[in-house]
């Protein structure tokens, strides 16, 4: 089951707060959190208090609000605000709530200014009851830990030698651009060079219509191919179509013999999303606002599967 979201403009936070209070040199290494995180069905999800309660929340860049769903603001019993409406659209359909005031907002044991969220609805089963999206995530460097158990945001170095703090050596993603407020990277399949937007909250990387018929797929090669469903936000799914290709490239990381689903319809952003089975095993280091991607040089094969 895969999980994507088209979601409102994202919200650059000046964070935090004690780090942009007083001067520091832009090179300096300034951590302003840290969490413990957790894979729950190729899911990365971080506990988040809000009004004093824990919510499990998982972390996707690839959305641009942070959200909570219906049954979790009935649980916290927060306060719905109608004059903020936020709309909604992806494989599950197009649903539009009003947003959420929330009193307080800890990530790590730090509060943020942030007084109110999105509130949706998700398909059923998912392992959490939230979405810690890229209003707040991309206005850091993140360090995402997966190996490790720990998500951890940095204030944002903007210098010309800015390498993760890792021990182990973190290999360069190039190529890395920008659209709107989503992390594209450049991917290659079967020798056919895409852009893929960097979800991390996508189970499975997955390719759009336009991208497949670029790699010579038509639809009748893909008529006959195994179905898969995909949900995400509504009540909708997805039908995509799961083709082997031979090799699957995203900077210095090759996977071959790789299975992917297809979408009958394009990604939106990009040829691609790149999802959880290519962070399985790795440790990643995300600067949006610098345009920076490592990775671990060790790590699992590509594991890119339905």
């Amino acid at each position: 089951m895969t999980f994507a979201w088209l979601r409102a403009p994202i919200v650059v936070l000046c964070l935090l707060l004690a780090a942009c209070a007083q001067p520091v040199n832009e090179c300096d290494l300034v951590r302003i959190t840290h969490l413990p995180l957790s894979v729950n069905h190729r899911l990365l999800t971080v506990p988040v208090g809000i009004n004093g309660q824990a919510v499990s929340m998982l972390v996707d860049t690839g959305a641009e609000r942070t959200m909570i769903t219906e049954e979790t603001a009935e649980r916290l019993k927060v306060t719905r605000d109608p004059r903020f409406m936020t709309r909604s659209g992806g494989v599950g359909g197009v649903t539009q709530s009003a947003d959420a005031r929330v009193e307080s907002f800890v990530l790590g044991g730090v509060g943020f200014p942030i007084d109110r969220v999105s509130v949706n609805r998700l398909g059923p089963g998912v392992p959490f009851e939230g979405i810690l999206g890229a209003d707040i995530l991309l206005a850091f460097d993140l360090d995402i830990d997966v190996p490790g158990g720990a998500l951890s945001l940095y204030r944002i170095r903007r210098c010309a030698v800015a390498d993760p703090p890792w021990p182990e050596r973190a290999v360069p993603i190039a190529g890395v651009t920008a659209r709107r407020d989503r992390m594209m990277v450049p991917i290659e399949v079967n020798g056919v060079e895409g852009i893929a937007l960097l979800d991390t909250g996508a189970q499975t990387s997955t390719l759009g219509a336009s991208f497949a018929r670029r790699l010579g797929l038509t639809d009748q090669v893909l008529a006959s191919s195994q179905a898969l469903t995909i949900r995400g936000v509504g009540p909708g799914t997805l039908q995509a179509r799961i083709q082997r290709f031979r090799t699957v490239r995203l900077g210095p990381v090759v996977g071959t013999n790789v299975l992917l689903p297809l979408l009958p319809m394009d990604i939106g952003f990009g040829d691609a999303l790149i999802g959880q089975d290519f962070l399985h095993g790795r440790r990643m280091w995300v600067s949006f606002p610098t345009r920076r991607l490592f990775i671990s040089q060790h790590g699992h094969e590509m594991l890119l599967r339905p």
